[in-house]
């Protein structure tokens, strides 16, 4: 728009038009990027409240590993181990737990109330 010809209140209106539709198109990414996270269930919160924590554990770990590799390494072998195991097992196992859950899931809320919802 040429700010010489174009009166003022016309350049506001389209500059305000023009704000609108930026908000939007930014409320839309960022619903976008928040999905994920939302699915989640406030994984990221509890993270970021116990981030001393982890860095410590993580300090723990790291310095393990650099004085006794041999049995971290065993450690680390037997998870490596049981996933691949969960991984091949899994697949088996999913159709029966999802042919079971319905006739189950009654019985636990009846159980323990509206939390297994």
């Amino acid at each position: 728009m040429n700010s010489e010809t174009t009166p003022l209140a016309v350049r506001r209106a389209h500059l305000v038009a023009e704000c609108a539709q930026q908000r939007g198109d930014i409320a839309y990414e960022l619903n976008l990027l928040k999905a994920p996270v939302e699915r989640l269930g406030g994984v990221g919160q509890s993270l970021m409240a116990n981030r001393k924590v982890l860095l410590a554990g993580g300090g723990v770990a790291l310095g393990m590993l650099i004085a006794r590799p041999k049995p971290v390494l065993a450690i680390v072998a037997t998870g490596v181990s049981a996933w691949k195991i969960v991984q091949n097992v899994l697949p088996r196992v999913m159709p029966v737990v999802q042919r079971v859950m319905p006739q189950v899931m009654p019985i636990i809320r009846e159980r323990f109330g509206s939390r297994f919802q």
